[in-house]
C-alpha cells in the first residue's frame, strides 16, 4: 500500500481574542464572532456558543469536558477533507499534505443532561470531567501544556441525547476546522513526513491493536462518520488515523477517555512510527470495539483481531484499549489469543492499587499470557485539588448522581478518593505522564 502523508504544522504560541482571525509568526488571534458566524447554520439543537480562552501555566480550572479535538485541514481537497465523513463523504484518508496547527487545541465543555433518557444505561451517564492547567493534577493530561480555546454551549431543553451529541461534535469540528483555514497560504514552521511503505526484512513486524469505547450515546467512538457498534476487526493504515478517520464520542468515564485530539495524536502510533525502520516494521492499526457484549462476543473480536496481525506477518502486538472493566476483558481475550498464535505482545493499563499501589489484585482482569503489562499508574489515589483563581465552564462541579448528586464549589478546594473525573487521567493510549515504579 503506497500511501504518503505530509503533515505541515503550524506552531501556536500564544493566543488572544481579537476582532479578526489571523496567525502570524505563531500568534493567533480569534474573533468569535467570526466563529459564532461559522456553526451558525448547525444550530438546532444547541441554542448559542461562547467562547473562553486558558493558557498553559494559569491557574484555571476547566470542567463538564466533552471532547478536544486538534484544528487541522487538508491543503488541497485533491486527497480528501480531514475528520472524513463529517463535513464530506467519507472517502478514505492518509495521504497527500494536511496543515496541523500544534500547541492549540479546541475543547468542548457543556453540562449535559442527566435524565434517564440521556445515557445508555444508570452507569453510561457524562460525568464531569476536570482539567486544571497546574497543580497535582495538570500532569495527567497533555492539555495543560496547550493554549486551549474552549466552546461553551448553551442547550435548547428536551431534546434527545443523540441529538446534543451530534451537533455538540459538529459543532466542535467546525470550529477546528474553521480555525486550521488561517494557516492555508502561509509557510510551515516545519513538515513531518508519515509512509510505512519501506520495510526492513531483518526487523520484526509490529502492529498495534486499538479498541475503542461503544456503548451508545455519550458512550462511542466513530469511524469515517458512524458508531462503531457492528464493526468487525478493520485494518486501519496508521496515516487515517492522523488524518481523523477516528473521532470520539465518549463522556462517560473522563479518566479513561481519549479525546478525537489524542486519536490524531494517539502516542503509541507516533512511537511506533519514530521506531519504524530503525528497531522495528510499523505495520498497521487493528481498528475495534471494546465493551463486546458477552464472552463470545469477545473471543470472536479477539480472533478476528489476530487473523489481520497474522495477514500482516507480526511478530509482534502492542494491545491498547479505550474504557474501563469489561473493555480489559477485550484486551486481555486479544494478548491470550495472539500469544497463542506465536505473536508477541505488550500492553499498557491503569491498576487498581489503593492508596499506596500494593492492595489486592491489581489488574481488571488479566490471563497468563498477559506477561508484558505497562502501567499507567492507580486510579485510587487521594488526590486535592487546591482553590483556584478561574473555573471555564460552570459555576459548581456535578459528581455522584448514583446517590442523588453533589454539586460542590468549582474553585473551591476538594478532595477525590480516585481519579475517576479527572480528564485522561488513566486513559491506556500513552498521553498521560502517570506511570508506577516497583522498588
Amino acid at each position: 500500500m503506497n500511501k504518503v502523508l505530509k503533515r505541515y504544522v503550524y506552531k501556536v504560541d500564544s493566543v488572544e481574542f481579537g476582532e479578526k482571525s489571523k496567525l502570524e509568526n505563531g500568534h493567533l488571534t480569534i474573533s468569535k464572532r467570526e466563529l459564532q458566524e461559522a456553526v451558525q447554520p448547525l444550530f438546532e439543537h444547541v441554542k448559542s456558543v461562547d467562547f473562553e480562552l486558558v493558557t498553559p501555566g494559569s491557574d484555571t480550572r476547566i470542567i463538564h469536558l466533552l471532547d478536544t479535538i486538534l484544528p487541522m485541514i487538508k491543503r488541497t481537497d485533491e486527497s480528501g477533507r480531514v475528520y472524513s465523513g463529517f463535513f464530506s463523504d467519507p472517502y478514505m484518508v492518509g495521504t497527500g499534505s494536511t496543515n496541523v496547527m500544534s500547541g492549540l487545541a479546541v475543547m468542548e465543555s457543556c453540562a449535559l443532561p442527566w435524565d434517564e433518557d440521556s445515557a445508555s444505561s444508570g452507569l453510561l451517564y457524562p460525568r464531569d470531567a476536570i482539567l486544571d492547567m497546574q497543580g497535582p493534577i495538570a500532569g495527567m493530561t497533555p492539555f495543560s501544556e496547550t493554549n486551549n480555546l474552549v466552546i461553551l454551549y448553551e442547550l435548547e431543553e428536551g431534546r434527545s441525547s443523540a441529538e446534543y451529541d451530534d451537533e455538540i461534535r459538529y459543532i466542535g469540528l467546525r470550529v477546528a476546522m474553521t480555525l486550521a483555514e488561517l494557516t492555508l497560504g502561509h509557510p510551515a514552521d516545519y513538515i513531518e513526513t508519515y509512509t510505512i511503505d519501506e520495510v526492513d526484512p531483518e526487523l520484526p513486524n509490529v502492529v498495534l491493536v486499538w479498541q475503542c469505547q461503544n456503548q451508545g450515546p455519550y458512550a462511542n467512538t466513530l469511524l469515517y462518520g458512524v458508531p462503531i457498534d457492528d464493526i468487525v476487526p478493520t485494518l486501519l493504515h496508521p496515516n487515517e488515523m492522523l488524518d481523523g478517520a477516528v473521532v470520539s464520542g465518549n463522556y462517560v468515564w473522563p479518566a479513561f477517555k481519549v479525546p478525537t485530539y489524542s486519536h490524531v495524536n494517539h502516542p503509541i502510533l507516533l512511537e511506533l512510527y519514530r521506531l519504524h525502520g530503525l528497531e522495528l516494521n510499523f505495520r498497521g492499526v487493528i481498528f475495534c470495539r471494546s465493551h463486546n457484549p458477552t464472552n463470545w462476543h469477545k473471543l470472536r473480536n479477539a480472533n478476528m483481531c489476530v487473523k489481520l496481525a497474522e495477514y500482516l506477518d507480526a511478530d509482534g502486538l502492542i494491545m491498547a484499549w479505550e474504557g474501563g472493566g469489561n473493555a480489559a476483558v477485550d484486551g486481555m481475550l486479544t494478548i491470550q489469543t495472539a500469544e497463542k498464535h506465536g505473536i508477541k505482545c505488550s500492553t499498557i493499563t491503569f491498576e487498581f492499587g489503593g492508596q499506596d499501589g500494593s492492595e489486592g489484585v491489581l489488574l481488571v482482569d488479566d490471563v497468563p499470557e498477559a506477561n508484558a503489562v505497562i502501567s499507567g499508574g492507580s486510579i485510587e489515589k487521594a488526590v486535592t485539588l487546591p482553590k483556584v483563581s478561574r473555573v471555564v465552564g460552570g459555576d459548581v462541579m456535578r459528581l455522584n448522581k448514583e446517590t442523588g448528586g453533589f454539586f460542590p464549589p468549582a474553585d473551591e478546594p476538594i478532595t477525590f478518593e480516585q481519579t475517576i473525573h479527572f480528564y485522561m487521567s488513566g486513559n491506556q493510549c500513552g498521553a498521560s505522564k502517570l506511570s508506577a515504579v516497583e522498588y
